[in-house]
């Protein structure tokens, strides 16, 4: 068995007579209690840390570390909030000036739109127009095509050929070509024809005119057209001879 070796340690003497008044309190001596206390320690019932101070001098370490950083990620966290708050508003003003441009393009857009619609019924008026102006003008040209057929298809239904024929049969056959024409007379004019030869008299008179005068209308003697076409034309079975 190993013999017991004897420690000697200095102390102040406050604390020698301290530690001799906590022993008598547990009664036991100042060596038995230094005995126990150096094999609780040993044996881990009592924590050394607890008994030398280091223990809280490194929680102490570590709530300052604990507490530095905290500060620290308090600190950056601010300026995230901050740099975060700056671009938001960067943001919102970007999406405000957009939506704003935007809506100045939809009001031109729709500017734009009404004017062409505008200008696009404007046309389709005026091609409506020009189309019924063309027709209408068609239609007078066929009329008037018409108007100046049908006293030629009358003439050639109505031709005094027969009366042509019976005046020559009373022509002797020594008379001469002079009487046959004199007695076959002016040929009938249509209204085209006569209202060229009012022209050559100096008179102007209306194809509309001479054409109511044909279908029964007469010619107004108070107008001076009136009088002056009666004086160079008349009226036979819808055709006009001039007199002489």
């Amino acid at each position: 068995m190993a013999r017991d070796k004897l420690i000697t340690i200095r102390i102040e003497e406050e604390k020698r007579e301290a530690f001799k008044e906590l022993a008598k309190s547990q009664n036991t001596d100042t060596a038995s209690l230094l005995y126990d206390f150096i094999s609780q320690c040993l044996d881990g019932k009592i924590d050394i840390k607890l008994v030398t101070g280091k223990g809280n001098r490194l929680d102490k370490l570590d709530n300052q570390l604990d507490t530095n950083r905290l500060d620290k990620l308090e600190t950056a966290t601010q300026r995230l909030d901050e740099r975060l708050g700056q671009i938001s508003k960067k943001l919102t003003d970007w999406i405000e000036a957009f939506g704003d441009r935007l809506n100045d393009c939809d009001r031109e857009l729709s500017e734009k739109i009404t004017s062409l619609e505008h200008r696009l019924n404007a046309l389709s008026i005026q091609l409506d127009s020009q189309r019924i102006d063309s027709e209408i003008d068609r239609i007078d040209t066929d009329s008037q095509r018409i108007d100046d057929m049908e006293p030629l298809l009358k003439r050639e239904r109505e031709s005094p050929i027969a009366s042509i024929d019976g005046t020559v049969e009373t022509v002797s056959t020594d008379s001469s070509i002079e009487t046959v024409t004199d007695a076959i007379g002016p040929v009938g004019m249509n209204a085209a024809d006569a209202a060229k030869y009012l022209k050559t008299k100096k008179v102007r008179v209306s194809y509309a005119s001479l054409h109511r005068w044909r279908d029964g209308v007469s010619i107004p003697n108070t107008s001076p057209q009136g009088r002056d076409a009666r004086k160079h034309l008349i009226l036979r079975n819808k055709l006009y001879y001039p007199i002489n």
